[in-house]
Formats: structure tokens, C-alpha cells, sequence
């Protein structure tokens, strides 16, 4: 087999620790050079099969290589800030978002500019997540109502008075009548019903996003922060209930 064989089974193998031996084993297929796509393509199964075991170090490290490769950059810098994220290292994280960005066709630039938003937001870096979400929601073709309710929690947490209640209630309304509120959105929605009062649509969102992601091993890894964030709020709404 060579190594485009061992890449094609790894792809379709339904485990992903399954997949990251096949591309371990592709890796060494060949005497000689291996076309770089393919190459980072058999690294990218290694680094996802890292991840789903919780190897987050290691899922770095694999990142790495595949950004040195030199191909295939928005994906390679993509999955590198993810890698950051997960270990928290947030400046890290985007800064590879960014880089993601500038390699990446403009369809798909809103999304690695809302990843860089959501790293710097967790680094406590508002400012500049506020206007990494400015360029989210500029780029943005179908996900405009999730990315200016991430602009808005940014804004939230950074202290701003946001006098009226306007804006809060039309993202609100636009992220509850849009695909984008589903998802990761149940996570914006749910921290920002909290903000504006409203617990028992709070914890509604936020334990949709829980169930979802909280035991699925990927995203309970790349989601940890969020996941922490949403098990916060939820304490929170209890403690209030109970005081209340």
C-alpha cells in the first residue's frame, strides 16, 4: 500500500485512534518523499486521533509539523489553534486563527475570525476580541447572528454599559429564528439570556449545549473552556434560585 492508500482508509475509518494507526502506519508507506498534501492530510488523522484521546500536547506538537509543511496553511493553522485553545493558551490560539484567516477563501474567513474572537475573549483580551468579532460579522455570508452575539458578550464582559436593551433583545431574537443558534450558539444564547435576567432561558441554552458536547470527546476537548463556563452559570442560576 502506499502512503495515499493507508490515507484513504485512515479517512474513512469511522474511529478516529483507529484512523491516527493507519496514518501512522502511511507515514512510513514510502522509501522515498511523500507528496506534502498527502503528507498532511496523514498528520491531520494523527492530530485528530490525539485529540479524541485527550493527548492535547501531543495533538499540538502533530500541528506544528503540519504548519512547518508549508501546505495546505488555513487548515494546517487552523487545527494548530485549536491545539492552543485547548491547552489555554489563548494569545497562541489566535494568532493561528488569524493566520487561518489570511490563507482562507473569503467565504470562509468570518469563521476562523470568530475562533481568533473566541480565544482572545477567553484570554480576557476584550478589546481586541471585540474587533476580531467586528470582522467575523463583516465576513460573515450565514452566520451573521452568531458572530454579533459573540461581539455583544465580548462587550458584556469587558464592562461596557450597554444602555437599552435594544440590541441584546434583537440578537436575541435573530440567534433564536437562526440555524447559527443552534450549536454553539446555545452557548452565546444561553450566557446572554443570563446577562439579560432571564434564568430559565439561560439554563434552557445552556444545558442543550452541555448535553451536546460536555461527553463527546472531541469537542469536550477543543469546547473545555466554554464547557467550564456553561457548568459556572448553571451553579450560579442555582445558587440564585435557592437564595431567591
Amino acid at each position: 500500500m502506499t502512503a495515499d492508500d493507508y490515507l484513504r482508509v485512515a479517512v474513512n475509518s469511522r474511529a478516529p485512534t483507529v484512523a491516527g494507526s493507519i496514518a501512522q502506519r502511511g507515514l512510513g508507506a514510502s522509501d522515498g518523499p511523500i507528496d506534502p498534501d498527502a503528507q498532511l492530510l496523514l498528520l491531520r488523522e494523527i492530530y485528530r486521533a490525539h485529540l479524541y484521546a485527550h493527548r492535547v500536547r501531543s495533538a499540538h506538537a502533530v500541528a506544528r509539523k503540519m504548519v512547518r509543511l508549508g501546505v495546505m496553511q488555513e487548515l494546517a493553522w487552523a487545527d494548530l489553534g485549536r491545539a492552543c485553545a485547548a491547552l489555554g493558551w489563548w494569545a497562541s490560539a489566535a494568532r493561528a486563527h488569524r493566520l487561518a484567516a489570511r490563507n482562507a477563501p473569503a467565504s470562509r474567513r468570518a469563521l476562523h475570525w470568530a475562533q481568533a474572537g473566541s480565544a482572545l475573549h477567553h484570554g480576557a483580551f476584550f478589546n481586541e476580541a471585540v474587533s476580531a468579532f467586528d470582522r467575523a460579522v463583516r465576513w460573515s455570508l450565514t452566520m451573521k447572528p452568531l458572530h454579533r452575539g459573540q461581539r455583544l458578550l465580548s462587550r458584556i464582559d469587558r464592562g461596557d454599559e450597554l444602555g437599552d436593551a435594544d440590541e441584546l433583545n434583537d440578537i436575541l431574537d435573530d440567534l433564536g429564528a437562526s440555524r447559527s443558534g443552534e450549536g454553539y450558539g446555545r452557548y452565546i444564547r444561553g450566557l446572554l439570556h443570563f446577562a439579560r435576567g432571564d434564568h430559565e432561558d439561560a439554563a434552557e441554552n445552556l444545558r442543550v449545549f452541555l448535553k451536546r458536547n460536555a461527553q463527546e470527546p472531541m469537542r469536550s476537548v477543543t469546547l473545555a473552556a466554554e464547557i467550564v463556563r456553561a457548568r459556572e452559570t448553571l451553579r450560579a442560576l442555582r445558587v440564585a434560585r435557592r437564595v431567591g
